[in-house]
């Protein structure tokens, strides 16, 4: 399972307060949510850094396959292929170079993902703490209340990504295709 992209201390800085016991706690589980809600938006990327990962994928009769995770940052290896029957472009795709087609599954060994200090990442790190922000705002899920002539309308307080920050984070780590591509 993928971790938070944001830590509680994080979420209590954005706060300005120090977050402790239950809170804590509480907030590491929404941290959590909303993290898995930003790759769900981010067409499952998982966005942090990953070395040495494995993934088959199916080859389909075409000479580019393309990697489903984003960024790619280095290809050691496809299994059963030496390294000269094909290479890699240093974005998200691998060609045959030996007259070959990519056929039947390829088991594919690269890194991706982004570092923490990346600004993308510190992106995510902002959303999720946004995201939880809300949510810690109003525990009680309000979504109106009013008192005499008063009325105040709330945002709704469930751990979600409002459409500025879906948006963002799409523009950011969406992914457009997978698997193989012509």
């Amino acid at each position: 399972m993928l971790g938070p992209f944001a830590t509680s201390a994080d979420l209590g800085e954005r706060l300005g307060r120090t977050l402790e016991g239950v809170e804590q706690s509480q907030a590491n589980r929404l941290l959590t949510d909303a993290s898995h809600l930003i790759r769900m938006e981010a067409g499952y990327q998982q966005i942090s850094r990953v070395n040495d990962d494995v993934v088959t994928l199916r080859g389909s009769g075409t000479v580019v396959l393309t990697l489903p995770q984003r960024p790619v940052r280095d290809v050691t290896a496809v299994a059963g292929l030496p390294a000269t029957a094909w290479t890699w472009d240093g974005g998200e795709r691998l060609t045959r170079t030996d007259g070959c087609l990519w056929t039947g599954p390829v088991t594919v060994t690269y890194s991706h993902g982004l570092d923490t200090d990346d600004v993308a990442y510190q992106v995510a790190v902002s959303v999720a703490c946004d995201a939880v922000k809300r949510v810690l705002a109003n525990l009680d899920l309000v979504r109106q209340r009013s008192i005499d002539d008063y009325s105040e309308t709330l945002v709704d307080a469930r751990a979600s990504l409002l459409a500025g920050e879906a948006d963002t984070i799409r523009k950011a780590f969406a992914v457009q295709t997978w698997g193989v591509s012509g």
